[in-house]
C-alpha cells in the first residue's frame, strides 16, 4: 500500500513516522525547514512510551511521489484549496484520501441525506473549488483524538491519545474503510470505524470552537481554561450553543459536555494548535472552525451569540498578528434562516 501523508506537521508527521513501520510504503509531503530536517536526518517520533527515527521519503513535490492507494491529508483547513491542486499527481481512479481537518470538512454534506445534502459551506470551500478537485466520493473522514506538537524541525512529540475514528460520509462499513483500519491498527493508532463519522465530527466541534480559540484569545493552555470556574462557565456556553447547531443538523450526541470537559482536563498542559500557530506566526485556523458554525447556525435558524462573539474576536485576534486567510465571506453578514 502506497501511504503519503500530505501535511506531515504535527499530526500528519505522528501518523506517517508510526505508519512507517508497517508494511506501507510511506512518504512524505512537507516544507521549510521542517522538511529540511526530515530529509536530513529522518523523523523522529517521540511518545510517553518510546523514541524511534524513520527514514521515509519527504518532499514539496508531489509530482516526484506519483499516484498513492491512500493520501492522509492533514493540511489545514485554510490550506485545503491549495493543497487539492498540489495533490493532483497523488490521485488516480482508485485512491483514498482519508480527510483528517479540524473543524466542519469539506465533505460534510456529501451523502448526508438531508436538506442541505449537497451543500457547500462557505467559510470551508468557497466556490466548492476543494470538492471539485479531489472529489468526495473519495474522501474517508476522519477525527482525530490526539495531542501532538513539532518540537523542533524534523521532530514531533506525541502527548497522549492516539485516537483515529475512521468512517464513510454515507455511512457504511466499506472494504476500504476496513483496510484503512488495519494499516492504522497495525501502526499502533486506535482506528475506531463508525457509521456515524458526522456526530464524531461534532464532539470534537466541541473543543475546537469553544476552548481552541479561548486558549488563542488568552494566550493559555488548556490547564487554566478549565480550572478557572469562570473561563470553564464560558466554554461550556459556547459548548452548548455548538450542540444545538449540531443537533438541528440532526446530529445526536452520545457524550455529555461534562465529560468532555474532563477529557480536557486531562491535557490540561497542551498548546492547542491554533494557539501554536499563533505564537509560531503561521496562519490561523478560523474561518473553517469557528466560522463555519457561525454560517451553520444562519442555515439552522440556531442562534449562537457566544459563538458569533467568539468568531469576531478570533477574527479580530489572528488580523492583528497577520494570520487571518482572507476569504472574501462573512458568515456573521448572513440572515437568520
Amino acid at each position: 500500500m502506497k501511504f503519503c501523508v500530505f501535511g506531515a506537521g504535527a499530526v500528519g508527521g505522528f501518523v506517517g513516522g508510526m505508519v512507517a513501520r508497517t508494511s506501507a510504503e510511506v512518504s512524505l509531503v512537507a516544507r521549510g525547514d521542517h522538511l529540511t530536517a526530515l530529509k536530513k536526518n529522518g523523523l523522529r517520533v517521540v511518545t510517553p512510551d518510546e523514541e524511534f527515527t524513520v527514514t521515509p521519503p519527504a518532499t514539496d513535490d508531489p509530482a516526484e511521489l506519483g499516484v498513492q492507494d491512500v493520501v492522509f491529508l492533514s493540511a489545514k483547513a485554510h490550506a485545503l484549496t491549495a493543497a487539492a491542486e498540489a495533490m493532483r499527481p497523488l490521485i488516480g481512479p482508485d485512491t483514498i484520501i482519508v480527510s483528517a481537518q479540524n473543524g466542519i470538512p469539506f465533505w460534510y454534506f456529501h451523502a448526508h441525506g438531508g436538506q442541505l445534502d449537497g451543500h457547500t459551506l462557505q467559510t470551508v470551500d468557497p466556490g466548492s473549488r476543494i470538492a471539485g478537485t479531489i472529489g468526495c466520493e473519495r474522501v474517508i473522514g476522519c477525527v482525530i483524538t490526539s495531542s501532538n506538537t513539532v518540537v523542533e524541525p524534523g521532530v514531533v512529540r506525541n502527548i497522549g491519545n492516539r485516537i483515529f475514528a475512521i468512517g464513510e460520509p454515507d455511512g457504511t462499513l466499506s472494504p476500504r474503510l476496513n483496510d484503512i483500519a488495519e494499516i492504522l491498527t497495525e501502526a499502533g493508532l486506535d482506528a475506531p470505524t463508525t457509521p456515524a463519522i458526522r456526530s464524531e465530527v461534532w464532539v470534537k466541534m466541541w473543543g475546537n470552537v469553544s476552548f481552541s480559540p479561548m486558549a488563542a484569545l488568552t494566550m493559555s493552555k488548556l490547564g487554566p481554561l478549565v480550572e478557572r470556574d469562570d473561563l470553564q462557565r464560558l466554554g461550556v456556553s459556547i459548548m452548548e450553543e455548538v450542540q444545538a447547531v449540531g443537533e438541528a443538523l440532526g446530529v445526536p450526541f452520545h457524550q455529555k459536555i461534562a465529560d468532555r470537559v474532563e477529557g480536557t482536563r486531562k491535557v490540561s498542559g497542551h498548546k492547542t494548535s491554533i494557539l501554536q500557530d499563533l505564537e509560531a506566526g503561521r496562519p490561523m485556523e478560523v474561518d473553517g472552525i469557528t466560522g463555519a458554525v457561525v454560517e451553520l447556525g444562519r442555515l439552522t435558524g440556531v442562534e449562537t451569540p457566544m459563538i458569533d462573539l467568539t468568531y469576531a474576536l478570533l477574527r479580530q485576534r489572528a488580523r492583528e498578528a497577520g494570520l487571518y486567510p482572507e476569504i472574501g465571506f462573512d458568515p456573521l453578514a448572513l440572515p437568520d434562516a
